[in-house]
């Protein structure tokens, strides 16, 4: 289940004394958050003497360059506020805990403020914490207007709807343990009156959530205020007398831990991933946590996907990408339980799309798969062993992938990746469409998904092996392929001639593509004049051209007469893209030649003549 698997993780990481990457940074140590405390970002820090009289006020940062700065995360009290007036224990916006309106004239402005100054003031009483009691002096004498005026003029950049937090003397009242067991009990109270039912997650029976008491944040496309897995907001969703989380009914404890480890996992790129309005996290149950978030988002960052040999193969990607993992994460252990979860947002709570259960070493594996079968020839010697993340790979298939919903297919790429699940036939039906409508025809990105989605999947049609896709298979036994490779040679050999606004692949790539049997014989008939011409101005270049039209035509052994399916037209841009890498490799070693030789003293033979520059 779900939730049980992350509010485990959370115990885990409790236990193993961690707390979130934000609350680390700023000072929460190394203890385990505590109980409804959550990583909040503090902007102002008002220093006060043990009188309780102010020293001054300090602008914390959160060190971020960009956009506006809404201070360093702090381990702070926590609590959901919906349309009612509810205070946060010492930390709170400057409309709370200093009574300056966010609007002009706001009346309930100074009940907000009440209620932050009643709540400080009963915690001193109950703790006799002496930071708390300086606290409160200072709140009962506040003049927010002439405190503001005195001490915040200063700060241009500041902002009632930005967090305050106090210190006295160099001690922050929030990190007090007594302060936290205060905050703690407050939930434990309204716990006593709350309804009792099993809880769906642990099996006991107590005192159950009426709402779920710590907001999921960092959901693409989602609430920024935060979202909930588990409310009902709306008559038709209650039934029985239940209301708003009693629905589904969860311990307050468990609701906090699961939300508290989802919230930790999304802060870490390393175990998160947002790409198409999907939210992704990973996790494990023990050991250590692979990046899977930053290798499917940024797969040129680790070594494993680097330049990588053309014939390498899937055990030896395998070997390197778990040394470029395990290098970063020594305690991975390739048996333990692996994690993923996808999410969207829908209204204000969050739509679980994918969830997966598998261990390290499967999820590792999958991931070799995944990133060997991008292995395709490039048109530049810079794009040898290239991969791409998965908006690049899902971008392929869009005029433009950041207007489109994608979604859908995000997910199956993702799952892809992590499991090895066939990729949806429809991914060929959206490539080749873009191959017809775009300019650049099947860039590499699109020839390599290509391949991907023909090796995922078994076909009645032909046999698909991973040997024979990555590179130019004169081999092959399919017209379709070799109908693609004829179209990359005509296109060269007309270009070879002449400089033409329109090119051939331009006028008949959608129609070859299709039906090819239509249009061969006239573009076969018009590539002879071509030759002819190319013949007298370029004898070498003739011959190449006339060889490798040949060579094409005495493996095209027959041409179908109707139109290309869906998997013969993916095969058809995939022996268009390698013959057009084919070319393109031909005319890089001839050109080193060339220079090797004119470095000598002699100079060979052009027959380099060609259109291709093409960089995709």
């Amino acid at each position: 289940m779900l939730l049980e698997q992350l509010m485990r993780y959370e115990d885990r990481m409790r236990a193993e004394g961690r707390v979130r990457a934000q609350a680390s940074e700023s000072g929460a140590g190394g203890d385990e958050m505590p109980f409804m405390y959550a990583a909040q970002p503090v902007r102002w820090e008002v220093r006060l003497k043990a009188d309780g009289t102010v020293r001054d006020v300090q602008p914390l940062s959160s060190g971020k360059t960009k956009g506006k700065d809404l201070g360093a995360p702090l381990a702070a009290p926590n609590l959901i506020r919906t349309v009612g007036i509810k205070a946060r224990l010492l930390m709170d916006n400057a409309e709370y805990a200093l009574g300056i309106p966010k609007k002009e004239g706001d009346k309930n402005t100074l009940k907000r403020h009440d209620a932050f100054r009643q709540l400080v003031r009963v915690c001193a009483e109950a703790t006799e914490e002496s930071s708390v009691l300086a606290v409160a002096r200072f709140l009962d004498g506040l003049d927010p207007a002439a405190f503001r005026e005195k001490y915040l003029a200063a700060f241009p950049d500041f902002a009632p709807d930005t967090n305050v937090t106090f210190s006295v003397e160099g001690v922050r009242p929030i990190d007090q343990p007594s302060v936290r067991t205060f905050w703690a009990a407050q939930f434990g109270r309204e716990a006593g009156s709350a309804l009792v039912a099993e809880c769906l997650i642990t099996g006991e029976v107590g005192p159950v959530m009426d709402m779920e008491p710590v907001k999921i944040k960092g959901i693409s496309g989602g609430q920024t205020s935060g979202m909930n897995f588990i409310s009902a907001n709306a008559g038709a969703f209650e039934s029985y007398g239940l209301h708003a989380s009693q629905i589904a009914p969860v311990r307050l404890e468990v609701a906090e831990k699961y939300a508290n480890g989802l919230n930790r996992l999304l802060a870490d790129p390393a175990t998160s991933l947002r790409v198409g309005g999907v939210t992704y996290a990973f996790w494990t149950r023990e050991g250590g946590m692979p990046p899977v978030g930053q290798t499917l988002s940024q797969p040129g960052r680790f070594p494993a996907q680097k330049r990588r040999e053309k014939k390498a193969r899937t055990e030896e990607v395998r070997n390197a990408l778990w040394s470029a993992l395990t290098g970063q994460q020594s305690d991975l252990k390739a048996e333990a339980p692996f994690y993923t979860v996808g999410l969207t947002p829908s209204g204000s709570r969050i739509a679980v799309r994918t969830h997966l259960t598998s261990t390290v070493g499967d999820a590792v594996d999958h991931l070799a798969a995944y990133f060997e079968a991008q292995t395709i020839a490039a048109m530049r010697e810079e794009d040898e062993g290239k991969t791409y993340g998965v908006f690049q790979l899902v971008g392929a298939m869009y005029r433009d992938a950041s207007k489109e919903h994608i979604a859908p297919d995000v997910d199956a790429l993702v799952q892809h990746a992590l499991t090895g699940a066939p990729l949806p036939r429809s991914f060929l039906v959206r490539l080749s469409n873009r191959n017809r409508a775009d300019a650049y025809r099947v860039t590499r990105p699109r020839a390599a998904l290509t391949k991907m989605v023909l090796l995922s999947r078994d076909w009645k049609e032909f046999d698909v092996t991973d040997a024979n896709l990555e590179a130019l298979d004169p081999r092959r036994p399919e017209p379709a392929y070799h109908l693609g490779r004829l179209l990359a040679v005509l296109d060269d050999v007309q270009s070879s001639v002449m400089r033409a606004n329109t090119t051939l692949v331009d006028r008949f790539y959608g129609s070859m593509s299709t039906t090819p049997y239509a249009v061969v014989g006239r573009l076969m008939h018009g590539s002879q004049a071509h030759l002819q011409k190319l013949r007298k101005e370029n004898e070498a270049a003739y011959f190449s051209k006339q060889r490798a039209l040949e060579d094409v035509m005495g493996s095209l052994k027959d041409i179908p007469a109707k139109p290309l399916s869906t998997p013969e037209q993916a095969l058809f841009s995939l022996g268009y893209y390698h013959q057009r890498a084919a070319i393109s490799l031909d005319i890089r070693e001839r050109s080193a030649a060339k220079k090797a030789k004119a470095a000598q003293g002699t100079t060979p033979d052009d027959d380099t003549q060609t259109s291709e520059g093409d960089a995709q």
